[in-house]
């Protein structure tokens, strides 16, 4: 027999195992660590005191545990006796003294799990430190250890009698607590098997990124106010409640008015028999609350309906989630938000001739969920304690969070009757700076501009005549030339039936015909539709039959388009449109009004069915006015035009230099997609302005583009960090632009500072309204998501020919001006503190991945942060086996790291789930003809090539040699013959914590593999787990495996 086989008392508890368990996969650190503070004033005796501790542990002997896993299975084993040590510290370094004693790695292998530190600071004046892991220790065991503690330290300085009585077993009560889970293991299958989900990430407010997994925490604490304390005693006593079901009912309202659907919500559950009442140890289970807060109904129903979810999990409260679900997913935390709740009425402890305070909520400076909420509710105060992760959330947003749950609070308990959804939850501060972010200033029209497009074209073509209006190749236009070509085209438009409530297709090449094409039909009053040259026949053909235009502008020998809808054609190739004839004729004609049609283009729909967006002359000036006052665009200015002018990026820069006397750099078709190209543009013609979207950015970056005179423009797709820090240094001025076709090409603008440390879409231009409402339309506090509804006079008239669609899309503003209208974009953004806008990606492209909701942008956003990563995509596919996320990635020329090296880039920022499976490198990422990602162009992955990615490292030299005992281990203690590289551990094969302690263990003991356990979490799959061995997360020396030097 080994001395660890001959040391050991019995089995953990299955509470310890799971315990235990979660630690080792989630890295814990002092998560588990539970810190007891008491202060003790006066003339303390510290031999007395430290043969009280002594006498506690003795008498509570879980206090004196460790535990050994050498064979996958824990037990309990003896530990040295913990001692009471003694220092000296000055009052100013306390806190710090407190917190690295409580941040100290306790060993669990080998013990004590208990320590007892007392800080001197004055000769009366001293602090104990009692630090307990939860193994060992739970939160009634602080009241039982101080109340023993306090009687023998009295006995002691009384010189009396120490308290006797046998000591209280805890090994004992291990056997009795596994036959009361085991009988109600099959009621608890039962219960969770119609209420278990996988809890959705939550989402609250400065929330950056849901994990999973134990980090450094911190704490927001307050006492309720006194009104609130009574309050809350009032409704709970006349209601029928316990004042915890209260407070759970007013966590689930609050994050329920974050935007969350069905929140689930962890809370600690006491498993105290009459038999372990006056037993320290760890007594506890956690399991999950599911509850559906309904905005619309009063908070007296969501209090209700939580005490009866509350009270329905009672009888199976011994139960551990893992016994009664099977293969759920060990974590370290259950949920995202977790509650605990003690409620205080016994006296306080006593220590003989001493003043002692207890902190009874300790905090032990880490954080297993994104929120947990501890509350301790005394005889005269009610403390809480919001515990959360510092690199996930700001102290200010928890702040905030503390403000709207005592605001919320005080409302619902006030008026219970008040609907979920209407119950106050912003202070007058936030109200305040809500309101700054959705427009400056608040409610405030702004002026409406003088002119429309082509009337000041003419202005300036009076003033500047021989000023250059548009520059195409070694071709000059002026200002002169421009306006008389566009006014007898004009003529020529209105005779053949050209007018306000008539539309016009232009269907011409990027020339400055094309300029002279839509400044006339702009003056004809009547809308033009453009038609892009590069799209496919029947793409131009499906606009012409949407639009009906009564006439096509081309070329000459421009042939017939392919539509059922036939207009008249017109060349813009007359000679009376080149500019040269005689000056235009006076007076001119009537042109359009501010409410008239401008344009209609058109943008892609989710049934697949384009969507033409009317826009008229009033939101194009709006638009032009804003960019000209936050750009400061004027006469000396040269604008580089790429965008073709069916795409709506196009407006601004063909338009804005225009109307400010600027002139226009006009690139080819062919050299739009040619980076060299287009750098050779910008410093032969000194263009001071480039409008592109990020594709076309990274094209000038690749080609050596670098001038610190222009301003760069970016939109039209998410601007990368790590694009936008490679291209700040090398303009002068980065602005980040965002909006849709919907509300008039842009609504917002950042101007990014260098160094670049974020990317945000800023605030909104001036004149336009920017909201952030939850799926009610309800504004949302600061740093909670919502969708972005854009008003102002930007916004479009609507969908051409869909009523229905309009009326769905575009909304009355009831936050505007009178009459005033909102967009709905389906985009999701948030407001920050400081007023400006975070673009999070569209509501549509959410994808769940293994119960968790993903946004594929973020992991995007991580992969472009790969040095070797030129651009990426990633989707959801799914061939048939089960959903898997794919990422897309174009890698820089002569650099290509392999998926592995990739996986491991986005393992540190990422979780497990988070990771992409299969990596498709491809040489180009498909674009559309405007520069913007294609996605519905991007392959899909071969089977063969891509399962020969996702194993290249299951494939490296030696990992045959270890693959069939790994898999042959799988197999015992799965029970499971046959399974598939890529079947999941958990989903398809059933396994659970102890099925991976056992697999770990054998591995170890067998294969002298000794691999983290996260790793089976983060890819739980055999190519996962080969992966990770071959690519060094744990290989020994299999030549020997099976000793017992194997254990850990």
């Amino acid at each position: 027999m080994t001395t660890v086989e001959s040391s050991r008392l019995g089995p953990a508890s299955t509470a310890q195992h799971g315990l235990w368990f979660t630690e080792r996969i989630g890295h814990a650190r002092s998560a588990y660590h539970m810190p007891l503070p008491v202060r003790l004033l006066g003339a303390l005796d510290v031999a007395a005191l430290a043969d009280a501790c002594a006498a506690v542990v003795a008498r509570h002997p879980a206090l004196g545990y460790a535990f050994d896993d050498t064979d996958g299975e824990l037990s309990l084993v003896a530990a040295p006796p913990p001692r009471l040590t003694r220092r000296s510290v000055a009052p100013g370094e306390l806190p710090a003294a407190v917190r690295a004693e409580t941040l100290l790695p306790f060993d669990p292998r080998h013990g004590p799990l208990v320590r007892f530190t007392l800080f001197t600071v004055a000769p009366t004046e001293h602090l104990l430190l009692i630090v307990a892991h939860h193994l060992v220790f739970d939160g009634e065991s602080k009241d039982l250890l101080l109340r023993d503690l306090g009687a023998q330290y009295g006995a002691r300085v009384a010189g009396s009698a120490p308290p006797g009585g046998a000591p209280v077993p805890y090994a004992a009560h291990v056997a009795e607590d596994e036959a009361r889970i085991a009988a109600g293991v099959a009621a608890a299958r039962a219960f969770w098997a119609t209420r278990w989900r996988e809890p959705d990430p939550v989402v609250l407010p400065g929330l950056r990124r849901p994990q999973d997994g134990v980090r450094a925490g911190e704490v927001v604490g307050f006492d309720l106010p006194e009104p609130h304390r009574l309050a809350l005693a009032r409704y709970a006593d006349a209601s029928g409640h316990t004042r915890f079901e209260v407070l759970l009912a007013a966590v689930y309202a609050l994050l329920c008015r974050y935007g969350n659907g069905t929140p689930t919500v962890a809370v600690d559950l006491g498993t105290r028999t009459g038999a372990t009442r006056d037993t320290v140890g760890l007594f506890v289970n956690e399991l999950p609350l599911a509850v559906h807060p309904d905005p619309d109904r009063p908070f007296a129903a969501l209090a209700a309906a939580t005490r009866a979810e509350l009270r329905d999990t009672y009888p199976v409260r011994a139960v551990p989630l893992a016994r009664a679900v099977s293969g759920l997913r060990p974590r370290a935390a259950l949920a995202p938000v977790s509650v605990s709740y003690r409620r205080r009425t016994g006296p306080e402890p006593v220590f003989a001739g001493l003043r002692a305070e207890v902190d009874w909520a300790g905090f032990h400076h880490a954080a297993r969920n994104d929120l947990h909420v501890q509350v301790v509710d005394g005889r005269d105060r009610t403390t809480v304690h919001l515990q959360y992760g510092v690199d996930t959330i700001d102290p200010d947003s928890v702040g905030r969070i503390a403000g709207h749950l005592v605001t919320l609070l005080g409302a619902a308990t006030a008026e219970p009757g008040t609907p979920v959804g209407a119950l106050a939850l912003l202070g007058e501060e936030e109200r305040r700076l809500v309101r700054i972010g959705w427009e400056p200033p608040f409610g405030v029209e702004a002026a409406p501009p003088a002119g429309t497009v082509p009337e000041l074209v003419s202005a300036w073509a009076a003033a500047t005549p021989d000023a250059p209006a548009v520059v195409a190749g070694d071709r000059v236009t002026t200002y002169a030339e421009l306006d008389r070509a566009a006014a007898t085209l004009a003529d020529r438009l209105r005779a053949a039936g050209a007018r306000p409530g008539v539309r016009v297709a232009v269907r011409l090449r990027r020339s400055p015909a094309l300029l002279v094409g839509l400044l006339a039909v702009l003056r004809t009053g009547a809308a033009y539709v453009p038609l892009d040259v590069d799209h496919p026949p029947a793409r131009r053909a499906f606009v012409l039959d949407d639009t009906t235009p009564a006439v096509l502008l081309v070329e000459a020998g421009t042939p017939d388009e392919a539509s059922t809808h036939r207009p008249r054609m017109l060349s813009v190739d007359d000679p009376a449109t080149t500019g040269s004839g005689p000056p235009a004729r006076e007076p001119v004609p009537a042109g359009p009004e501010p409410d008239d049609v401008a344009y209609v283009v058109h943008t892609s729909g989710s049934t697949g069915r384009p969507k033409g967006v009317e826009v008229t002359h009033r939101s194009l000036r709006y638009l032009l006015d804003a960019l000209r006052t936050t750009l400061d665009s004027g006469p000396t200015h040269g604008w580089l035009a790429l965008a073709s002018a069916s795409f709506d990026m196009s407006k601004p820069e063909l338009f804005l230099p225009l109307v400010t006397g600027g002139r226009i750099v006009l690139a080819a078709e062919d050299d739009t997609r040619d980076g060299a190209a287009l750098l050779g543009l910008v410093r032969r013609h000194r263009v001071s302005h480039v409008h592109a979207t990020p594709s076309t950015w990274r094209l000038l970056l690749d080609a050596g583009f670098a001038d610190r005179t222009v301003v760069g423009l970016c939109g039209a797709e998410p601007l990368p960090l790590a694009l936008a820090r490679e291209l700040r240094p090398r303009v002068r001025r980065l602005w980040n632009l965002y909006g849709p076709t919907e509300a008039t090409v842009w609504a917002s603008a950042a101007e990014l500072p260098e160094p670049v440390d974020a990317v945000t879409i800023g605030r909104p231009l001036p004149g336009t309204r920017i909201h952030l409402l939850d799926s009610r339309g309800r504004p949302v506090p600061i740093g909670v998501p919502g969708e972005i509804h854009i008003g102002g006079p930007g916004v479009a008239l609507g969908y051409l020919d869909r009523p229905a669609l309009t009326a769905r899309s575009f909304l009355p503003d009831p936050y505007g001006p009178p009459g005033s209208r909102l967009y709905r974009t389906g985009d999701q953004g948030r407001l920050g503190p400081d007023g400006r806008l975070e673009y999070l990606g569209r509501l549509d492209r959410q994808v769940k991945i293994r119960g968790h909701r993903v946004e594929p942008g973020e992991i995007e956003a991580a992969l472009d942060g790969h040095p070797d990563v030129r651009r990426c995509a990633v989707e959801l596919r799914d061939d048939g086996t089960g959903p898997r996320l794919v990422a897309y990635v174009e890698f820089r020329t002569g650099r290509q790291p392999s998926a592995a090296d990739l996986r491991r880039h986005l393992r540190a920022t990422l979780p497990g789930w988070m990771v992409p499976e299969l990596v498709v490198p491809l040489a180009v990422l498909p674009t559309t003809p405007n520069g913007k990602l294609d996605r519905s162009a991007l392959p899909a992955p071969d089977p063969v090539a891509t399962a020969a990615t996702a194993d290249a490292d299951a494939t490296a030299d030696g990992a045959d040699a270890i693959v069939a005992g790994i898999v042959g281990i799988w197999r015992q203690v799965l029970r499971v013959d046959r399974f598939g590289p890529h079947d999941d551990l958990f989903d398809d094969l059933g396994g659970h914590s102890l099925s991976v302690t056992q697999i770990a263990a054998r591995m170890r003991r067998q294969l002298g593999i000794d691999l983290p356990l996260h790793v089976f979490f983060d890819t739980p799959t055999i190519a996962g787990v080969l992966a990770a061995v071959v690519g060094g997360a744990g290989v020994g020396d299999p030549a020997s495996a099976g000793a017992s030097g194997a254990d850990d």
